[in-house]
């Protein structure tokens, strides 16, 4: 048997301080959740522009951008957006950061525009057999680790929402 022994000068924590020591590490847990929400989304944008961008904008020798790059691009910017389209659902499901929604759900509909903008470019091109696809930019995109966490907590995300909304209209307390 193992017997702790106390000095005097030992503090014991009262319930009091044991509820602001958990008060603080929650917000600090808050906090780093919030600068991995909005990593994980700013590292998508950034990827999405790299990819549909880049696609179009890189090319060597004095070449220019043909129909496999537009659909590269078409790949990488739709790509991009649905996986912040994912985003916002999760965001909002799991509360933290709030801030992020609107920045998130902006960018995920100006990739969007921006595919569209791209896919629209590739029917200029027909008849002409590609190398490359649109699954070349999509690929691109998902490649990186924090959108399949991006994707995973979406999918999780509109659970929570479709599950919340199924217990309204039950009737049923839909924080339960």
């Amino acid at each position: 048997m193992h017997v702790v022994r106390r000095s005097p000068d030992d503090e014991v924590m009262t319930g009091n301080e044991s509820r602001r020591v958990e008060t603080v590490r929650a917000a600090r847990l808050h906090k780093w959740a919030a600068v991995g929400w909005f990593g994980a989304v700013t590292a998508t944008v950034l990827n999405g522009i790299l990819v549909g961008y880049g696609a179009i904008w890189f090319q060597l020798f004095g070449d220019v951008a043909d129909v496999d790059d537009y659909a590269v691009s078409a790949g990488g910017y739709g790509a991009a957006a649905l996986v912040l389209a994912l985003a916002v659902p999760a965001i909002v499901a799991h509360g933290r950061p709030k801030w992020l929604v609107w920045p998130t759900g902006m960018s995920a509909a100006l990739l969007g525009l921006l595919a569209l903008g791209s896919a629209h470019s590739t029917h200029a091109g027909q008849g002409v057999t590609p190398m490359n696809t649109v699954w070349d930019g999509i690929g691109g995109v998902l490649w990186a680790p924090w959108t399949w966490v991006l994707v995973t907590l979406g999918i999780h995300g509109l659970g929570r929402i479709m599950a919340s909304l199924v217990r309204a209209s039950h009737g049923q307390n839909p924080s339960s």
